[in-house]
């Protein structure tokens, strides 16, 4: 008998939780549901088992750029115009190559 005391409020609870409506808008009606639906089963499908994958290329295309980008630096250095936008370009594409993001978003993936 206990047991079923102790269960019925907490399954009330829950009930109470799942039919709220969510806060009211200002204008006293209710709130609009969000326009951005969650990251579907297959999204988070995708982004789990592609993750491990991403990573291995984007080690690998890194390293590419790094491998490339290091003697056409010192190519840029005796370019007699210091201010030249050939450096920011390379620092560019090694951000894009080996910067953020490491893992797939469930949420790109939806």
């Amino acid at each position: 008998m206990s047991r079923k005391i102790l269960v019925l409020p907490l399954l009330l609870a829950l009930a109470s939780c799942a039919t709220s409506s969510g806060p009211p808008a200002a204008d006293g009606g209710s709130a609009p549901a969000s326009a951005e639906p969650g990251a579907s089963p297959a999204g988070w499908a995708v982004a789990i088992v592609g993750t491990p994958f991403a990573l291995v290329f984007k080690t690998a295309v890194c390293a590419a750029s790094l491998a490339l980008a290091a003697p056409i630096a010192g190519i840029l250095v005796l370019d007699p115009d210091p201010y030249s936008e050939g450096h920011e370009i390379l620092g560019e594409g090694i951000a894009n190559n080996c910067g953020p993001p490491y893992v797939i978003s469930p949420y790109a993936a939806s």
